[in-house]
């Protein structure tokens, strides 16, 4: 029997993961900020607990890349206590967080999932694009990003859908992913959106084409999302 179907005979809720939104907290769903208040023990990176932390009430658990492990173990212990436990990621835990809901799962069992705003959405409506024509792809794996790239180049290729695309952070930029769409064959004057810290302090927005943005100089921050409008 698994810890979030009974400890010591009684049933409670399990673990729950919950998207804190893309970093402004107005965007904090009212669902969302019930949870963390009334949690008992409240975990995440230190940036995503800054987006909440007027709501925490409960024990702080800040996780990194380098003990993300030993926390939530020590989160697990507490959750086995009968603890109420909430597990924070940024923006929509459905679109990039696979891998933080793995380690969780593994810790504590079948986590309850309560999804939040992610800045997929909100680059959606920055560029005014209906998601049932766009595609979304994330290249936040640290695995391996070559098939996805493949992927994400055949369908700028068939040019039937947007693109919207999440950079790896500092190792596959936006520079790279242009220069990736031309080595495959998409056109250099096909236009493309980089937006950066989406509803943040100094919040941007680059409209240029391809071939502008493979040789551009400008640096850019860990939080950008990259649009493909299709090509009309």
């Amino acid at each position: 029997m698994t810890l979030h179907e009974k400890i010591d005979g009684q049933a409670i809720r399990p673990i729950a993961l919950v998207g804190v939104g893309p970093g402004d907290p107005e965007y904090v769903t009212v669902r969302v900020a019930r949870e963390i208040a009334e949690a008992d023990v409240v975990a995440g990176f230190a940036t995503v607990l800054a987006v909440v932390d007027r709501v925490i009430t409960g024990q702080r658990v800040v996780l990194t890349y380098r003990n993300q492990e030993e926390q939530l173990a020590e989160v697990a212990k507490e959750y086995a206590a009968g603890k109420r436990c909430v597990v924070c990621c940024y923006g929509d835990l459905n679109f990039s967080a696979q891998e933080l809901i793995v380690r969780v799962e593994r810790h504590c069992g079948k986590a309850e999932r309560i999804p939040g705003i992610s800045s997929v959405q909100v680059a959606s409506a920055r560029a005014g694009l209906a998601m049932e024509e766009t595609l979304f792809f994330t290249l936040h794996a640290r695995d391996g990003i070559e098939a996805s790239q493949a992927e994400i180049v055949a369908a700028a290729l068939a040019n039937k859908r947007n693109l919207i695309i999440l950079p790896l952070p500092w190792s596959f930029m936006p520079l790279d992913m242009a220069t990736m769409f031309l080595k495959g064959g998409v056109a250099e004057q096909h236009p493309v959106i980089v937006y950066q810290k989406l509803t943040l302090p100094g919040e941007s927005a680059l409209h240029t084409t391809l071939g502008e943005l493979a040789t551009t100089t400008q640096e850019f921050s860990d939080l950008t999302i990259v649009v493909l409008p299709r090509s009309v």
